[in-house]
């Protein structure tokens, strides 16, 4: 599976694909397995190594990697793929020496709209002897490092294309064809991890690619990264734009928080002392509990107008001429992560969220977009329609930002697993989309297999986990345990219980799937867990057994939840 290359989807791919194609017989003829330098000779059609050399510390690479102590020296291998004239997608792959490399290639995903390479999270996979690799996706951002910054694509819809789904497709190919170079092999096994946008690079990567990577670690990601982007919008105007006198406060937000733990915790499977929610959907949490009323302390509830705004939050944006849910809406439970994310914010809107950089550059391409405070007309009938059939690159943006395909068959049948995860209090992508896309993938199963939806789901379980992560906001973090060894955590132990990567080696290598990961909440001041809890493969949650330490994960059993709150959002 790691040695094909399918669904190519212009000449510029195809000839990639060619190139990946004679790598393994040609490779020990033009180079030196260990020559790292010569490798600035490769050829690729479209792709130039602007450096080849071998480097002896980490951080001569960048200062965030001084820290460091990686495996040295290591051959870096950095150029840039020209698919179109007006692209520059920029890579940069790290091959340990031939005697300590595992025979595997690990790709990792970047975040938000950064433009940037991820040498971050290229260090852990490289310490542990994987050739590793990262792209910045087609752009640099303005400043560098401004993660949110969209004025790129103003006047260059290729590399919005770059930057939705071929950045990653194109420097995957070229990291293997460097690879076999090198090496004078091919790598046995191809995996990607990222979260947050790193997370909608590996759903896309999956469902459009299936045979670019063996295995993928997801974290808080969506297929539909447009209709995320229209919810961030909603939540934005809802919270804090459309009515500022009404707008939410960071007091309304503790106040909200409060009372959904008052209602809902220890009543759906997690312990009574638990400060987050284990299934937040099991909650039916009623923000109408806090209106005021004549008499009642205005400290301790809120205005009709309030109330109706958290109704909207927590049903998520639906398109008023189909009656149709855009996007889930955020989860009870999520309350402080909000501010964060959309609450808070003033007019005009700051340029500091990816659907303010998506509408004004790639939609409207009107950098006064959110000067003039437009997206306060913005409908979610008309004007989110138009944004879907907008033509980017002669594609519809709906096709673009969404991958609606779900056959996965090639991807099975070659042996691929998928670790998703994804935190129940995540303000910024909404946990019910994880969930969305995990039963979306169960009924094609059932759909074209003809099985029943019980059996499906086994079926589906065979290749692709997700795993709901209880007080765990975007990515990590959170009141809950959330350090479970995934992308940008460094594991507790290089145990498949402990860390994702090692879990998905073994599953890929050795068929033994994930039963469920140990996650710590880490305390601040010792650096040590002051709790721990097992996460669970949905359907599962992890449900306190009434007995024992509720900090332990040895308290809590996985087990499938009676509610059935999850299949029907």
């Amino acid at each position: 599976m790691s040695n094909r290359c399918t669904l190519a989807h212009s000449r510029v791919v195809v000839a990639l694909c060619a190139g990946i194609a004679i790598s393994a017989l040609s490779a020990g003829q033009v180079l030196a397995a260990t020559d790292c330098a010569a490798l600035s000779a490769l050829h690729m059609p479209h792709v130039t190594i602007t450096t080849a050399s071998t480097v002896d510390s980490p951080s001569l690479i960048s200062p965030i990697l001084a820290k460091e102590r990686l495996a040295t020296p290591l051959c870096r291998v950095k150029g840039f793929i020209t698919p179109t004239r007006d692209s520059h997608i920029g890579f940069e792959v790290w091959l340990p020496p031939q005697s300590a490399w595992n025979h595997k290639l690990e790709a990792v995903g970047n975040g938000g709209m950064l433009g940037a390479l991820n040498y971050r999270a290229m260090a852990p996979g490289f310490d542990r002897h994987y050739a590793t690799m990262t792209t910045d996706l087609g752009h640099i951002n303005h400043p560098p490092g401004a993660a949110e910054d969209g004025s790129w694509a103003l006047g260059h819809p290729e590399k919005v294309i770059d930057y939705a789904y071929r950045g990653e497709h194109v420097s995957t190919l070229a990291a293997k064809r460097i690879i076999a170079a090198y090496y004078r092999t091919a790598q046995t096994h191809s995996y990607y991890a990222g979260c947050s946008a790193g997370g909608v690079q590996g759903i896309t990567e999956l469902l459009r690619y299936p045979k670019d990577y063996d295995g993928y670690i997801i974290g808080d990601g969506t297929p539909d990264h447009l209709g995320q982007e229209m919810g961030a919008l909603w939540d934005t105007r809802w919270a804090s734009l459309s009515k500022p006198t009404e707008a939410l406060t960071v007091a309304d937000l503790a106040l909200v928080h409060r009372a959904v733990l008052r209602q809902c915790v220890g009543k759906d499977g997690g312990a009574p002392s638990d400060a987050f929610l284990t299934n937040p959907p099991a909650c039916g949490f009623r923000p109408e509990v806090l209106q005021c009323t004549v008499g009642r302390n205005t400290s301790t509830c809120l205005s009709s107008a309030k109330i109706g705004i958290l109704e909207k939050i927590y049903q998520g944006p639906v398109d008023p001429l189909t009656g149709e849910s855009i996007r889930a809406g955020v989860t009870p439970g999520s309350e402080l992560t909000w501010e964060r994310f959309f609450a808070g914010k003033t007019n005009p809107a700051p340029a500091d969220r990816p659907w303010a950089a998506f509408l004004t550059y790639m939609m409207y391409s009107d950098p006064s977009w959110l000067s003039k405070e437009k997206y306060l007309s913005f409908s979610f009938g008309r004007d989110y329609e138009a944004v879907r059939r907008k033509r980017v690159a002669g594609e519809p943006l709906d096709a673009v930002w969404n991958t609606r395909n779900r056959d996965l068959d090639a991807f099975v049948a070659s042996g691929g697993k998928v670790i998703e995860y994804h935190g129940w209090d995540d303000g910024n992508i909404p946990a019910l989309s994880a969930v969305r896309f995990f039963n979306s993938i169960v009924a094609d199963q059932a759909r074209h297999r003809h099985l029943s939806p019980a059996r499906a789901r086994q079926v589906t379980l065979h290749f692709y986990r997700l795993f709901m992560v209880p007080g765990m906001g975007h990515c990590g973090g959170g009141a809950g345990p959330s350090d479970f060894g995934q992308p940008g955590h460094r594991p507790q132990g290089h145990d498949p219980e402990h860390d994702t990567l090692t879990a998905l080696d073994r599953w890929v290598e050795r068929g033994v799937a994930p039963k469920q990961f140990l996650a710590s909440r880490m305390n601040v001041s010792t650096h040590e867990a002051d709790m721990t809890r097992p996460i669970c493969p949905y359907p599962e949650e992890p449900r306190w057994n009434g007995s024992g330490n509720p900090r332990d994960a040895s308290s809590f059993t996985c087990t499938v939840a009676t509610s059935t709150h999850h299949a029907a959002n």
